[in-house]
């Protein structure tokens, strides 16, 4: 099985020339066209950019509206959780010293602790008013800044 070997050779004539000369490449993007490019390309961003200034406005106001539609009945709700527990801790106290003979609930030693002068209630001591509220209440209210 042997095959017959053949030798390559050259083609007739022979092969061509080498060529020495330096061969430029052709130019895909010529001056004009990269600037052009970019200026599309930089249009079409900045009309991107402003459209999303122009949304982001449009939700910064409603944002806006709905915080001065909301705070009112959030300050309402509040002052109401400040009455209510204020109540309680009257009620408790109240509870607690049914038996000391002479005894006024909301006053120490005689002077008023819940008092109002004009239209500014006076607000108890911290420690006052979460005397009768569950003790974390007071750590996260005191606390809650440090989270946000």
């Amino acid at each position: 099985m042997a095959e017959s070997f053949k030798q390559e050779m050259p083609p007739k004539g022979g092969f061509g020339g080498i060529t020495w000369n330096r061969i430029p490449l052709k130019k895909q993007w010529s001056g004009r066209r990269i600037f052009g490019l970019y200026f599309l390309i930089t249009a079409g961003a900045y009309t991107f950019y402003a459209e999303s200034i122009r949304i982001r406005k449009t939700r910064r106001r409603e944002n806006e509206d709905l915080t001065v539609a909301l705070e009112p009945l959030l300050i309402a709700e509040r002052d109401r959780m400040y009455l209510k527990q204020l109540r309680a801790n009257r009620e408790e106290e109240a509870e607690l010293m049914k038996n000391v003979p002479g005894w006024k609930v909301g006053t120490l030693y005689g002077e008023p602790l819940y008092k109002t002068i004009g239209d500014n209630i006076i607000d108890p001591v911290s420690l006052e008013y979460y005397a009768h509220a569950n003790p974390d209440a007071r750590y996260n209210m005191h606390t809650y800044d440090l989270w946000f």
